[in-house]
């Protein structure tokens, strides 16, 4: 598995986790991270295709 996709699902995951059991995240700060988050994972899916 691409350290890319690893790095966004921990990103998403994370922010997940954060938001339900620490507490609320601001709405600008969860779409900050999401989009991080959907970059990563496109980026370490683009690269897993090229790689194979």
């Amino acid at each position: 598995m691409n350290a890319l996709l690893i790095a966004g699902m921990t990103l998403a995951g994370g922010t997940i986790a954060f938001d339900h059991l620490v507490r609320p995240l601001p709405q600008w700060a969860a779409i900050a991270l999401y989009s991080a988050a959907v970059i990563l994972f496109l980026a370490g899916m683009i690269r897993s295709r090229k790689a194979g």
